[in-house]
């Protein structure tokens, strides 16, 4: 997969200021700023994230995932979880978020096809239903999402129906939309409320910047 079709045949601002202002972060309805971030760390996600699921078919075995993928960007990831468990899963893209790259040619017509991205509601919805195999991902995301939502509680209520499920998290980004200390905590906290509902095993993953953990209903 070649990221850089994304970005094929724009031209960007040779502007100092321009590449100082996108530095490590993105203004979303901005195309110079969505590109100027893909090409910074497009293809250092994508790696790391398939990584990850490399790491999560271990565990799982053959097992189809039903993906919930919070905060996904422009999807990336649902195609490096198909390179990994094939094209069966099922996969959500939750992003808030339209990047101003999905208006572009370059986007439709990438190949291969990126899916469609849901909004944080709906995708909470649909998490209330019955789901197969079900594996929530949050890849750079959990801070941000969790200190701006009820999540934990829509994450109680969701998770209480399923018999199984895998949580998918890394911290690999301090800064002040990554803080793995608050990321870490929500994750134990979350695990506590359910421990009367699910027993639960922990893999570390990506050299300790990374998390799985199964739950089993008891």
């Amino acid at each position: 997969m070649k990221i850089s079709k994304l970005w094929e045949g724009y031209k960007f601002q040779k502007c100092e200021q321009c590449k100082k202002d996108c530095a490590g972060h993105l203004k979303y309805d901005n195309l110079c700023f969505n590109l100027n971030y893909l090409q910074e760390y497009g293809e250092k996600n994508y790696i790391k994230n398939k990584d990850s699921f490399v790491d999560l078919k271990n565990i799982m075995g053959n097992k189809i995932p039903t993906i919930f993928s919070f905060g996904c960007g422009i999807g990336l990831d649902c195609i490096g979880a198909k390179e990994v468990f094939g094209n069966d899963i099922k996969y959500y893209g939750i992003d808030e978020c339209e990047w101003a790259v999905m208006k572009t040619d370059n986007y439709k017509n990438f190949s291969p096809k990126l899916p469609k991205t849901i909004k944080f509601d709906v995708g909470t919805f649909l998490l209330n239903g019955s789901q197969d195999n079900l594996v929530l991902c949050f890849f750079n995301s959990l801070f941000t999402i969790s200190e701006n939502t009820d999540l934990d509680k829509l994450l109680i209520t969701a998770l209480k129906n399923q018999d199984e499920f895998y949580l998918v998290c890394d911290y690999t980004i301090n800064s002040n939309f990554h803080m793995v200390a608050v990321e870490q905590e929500f994750i134990d906290n979350l695990l506590k409320k359910l421990k009367q509902y699910f027993q639960t095993k922990r893999y570390e993953i990506l050299d300790g910047k990374g998390i799985i953990i199964k739950a089993k209903r008891y």
